[in-house]
C-alpha cells in the first residue's frame, strides 16, 4: 500500500517541487553513466579485499561504511590514525574513495546523544577530507518513527546546518539519505530540504528505499529532484513476507519513468550500485551493474 501524503503543518514553508535551491558545486563524473561501488553490502569484507574486489568488478570508484555495524570499514568514532593504511589499500588495489557512508541520528531527543552523532558526523567529514573523497552520506535517524512532529524536524534542521557548515569548510558534500522515519517520504524530504540552508548539504536519492517504506519512488523524486546530488540503485521484490531488496533489475519497481524524470531533470552525479546481502554480494553487484548499466544505455542520449 502506497502511504498517503498527509502531512502535519510544517515548521518551514513547504517548498515548490520545482524551485530552486543553493547548492555548493559537486564534483561530477567525466564521463555518463558513472559507477559507484555502495560500500553496505560489502561491510563483511575487510577494506583491502573490498577495494581489490570492487575494481575486479568494475567499479574502482568506492564508498566506505563508517557505521558499528561494519567494524571492519572505518571506524564510526573518531581514529585519524587509520586513514594512512586506507588510502595506501586504495592505492594498491588502483581504487578511489568517493563517499564515507557513516551511521547517525539527529532526530532523537536526546540532547546528550545528539551531540555524540554531530561529533561523529564531523569525523566523517574530516575523514573524507583527508581521504579525498568529496562525498559523506548521512541519514536523518528516527527510521522507524512514523510521525515525526515539529520538534523532530527543527533538531534536524539544526544539525544538518551546523553539519553543513563543517563540510563547507572541509569543501566536501553531505548528502542525507532517504531512509524512513523524517525521510520516508518525498514530502517529508522536501520538508526537511527546505529548512536547511547550507549549500554543502543535498540528497542521496534511493529509490527502493521509498518503496520499502510504502512511499511511490517516482512522486518522491518529483518532491525532491532538485537537491539530488548522489544516488544509490537496487531493487524491492514483495513476497509473503512483505518488501525485500534484491538486485537492481529483479524487482518490481519501473524503472524507466524515474530514470527519465531524473536525467530530464538534469542529474549528472554518481550512480551507486547498492546490493545489501553480504552472502552474494559479488553475484548481486555485478548483475545490479549489468543490469542498470543496460537501461541507462537505453535512456541516455548518444
Amino acid at each position: 500500500m502506497i502511504r498517503g501524503s498527509v502531512q502535519p503543518k510544517p515548521s518551514v514553508p513547504m517548498p515548490s517541487p520545482t524551485m530552486p535551491v543553493p547548492t555548493m558545486p559537486v564534483p561530477l563524473p567525466d564521463t555518463m553513466p558513472s559507477f559507484v561501488c555502495a560500500a553496505w553490502g560489502w561491510r563483511e569484507y575487510e577494506m583491502p579485499a573490498y577495494f581489490d574486489a570492487a575494481v575486479a568488478l568494475g567499479l574502482p570508484l568506492v564508498e566506505l561504511n563508517a557505521h558499528p555495524q561494519a567494524p571492519k570499514h572505518l571506524s564510526h568514532e573518531p581514529d585519524l590514525a587509520a586513514l594512512p593504511a586506507v588510502r595506501r589499500w586504495a592505492a594498491d588495489a588502483g581504487a578511489s574513495l568517493l563517499c564515507v557512508a557513516g551511521r547517525n541520528d539527529f532526530a532523537t531527543a536526546d540532547p546528550a546523544a545528539r551531540r555524540e552523532h554531530l561529533r561523529n558526523a564531523h569525523w566523517f567529514i574530516d575523514a573524507a577530507a583527508e581521504l579525498g573523497a568529496p562525498f559523506v552520506r548521512l541519514l536523518s535517524g528516527g527510521h522507524r518513527d512514523d510521525a515525526p512532529d515539529d520538534a523532530t524536524f527543527s533538531r534536524l534542521h539544526a544539525a544538518f546546518n551546523e553539519v553543513g557548515a563543517h563540510a563547507e569548510q572541509a569543501g566536501v558534500a553531505v548528502v542525507i539519505e532517504n531512509h524512513g522515519g523524517p525521510t520516508a517520504t518525498g514530502q517529508r524530504v522536501a520538508r526537511l530540504m527546505a529548512g536547511i540552508e547550507s549549500p554543502a548539504v543535498g540528497l542521496n536519492y534511493d529509490p527502493a528505499n521509498f518503496l520499502n517504506q510504502g512511499a511511490d519512488p517516482l512522486m518522491a523524486l518529483r518532491w525532491t529532484r532538485q537537491w539530488v546530488r548522489y544516488s544509490h540503485w537496487k531493487d524491492v521484490r514483495w513476497g509473503c513476507g512483505g518488501p525485500a531488496f534484491c538486485a537492481f533489475g529483479d524487482g518490481e519497481i519501473q524503472w524507466r519513468p524515474i530514470l527519465d524524470l531524473l536525467l530530464g531533470t538534469g542529474y549528472r552525479g554518481y550512480f551507486g550500485i547498492e546490493y545489501e546481502e553480504p552472502q552474494d554480494v559479488r553475484a548481486g553487484t555485478e548483475r545490479s551493474l549489468a543490469n542498470l548499466r543496460a537501461l541507462l544505455a537505453e535512456v541516455l542520449p548518444g
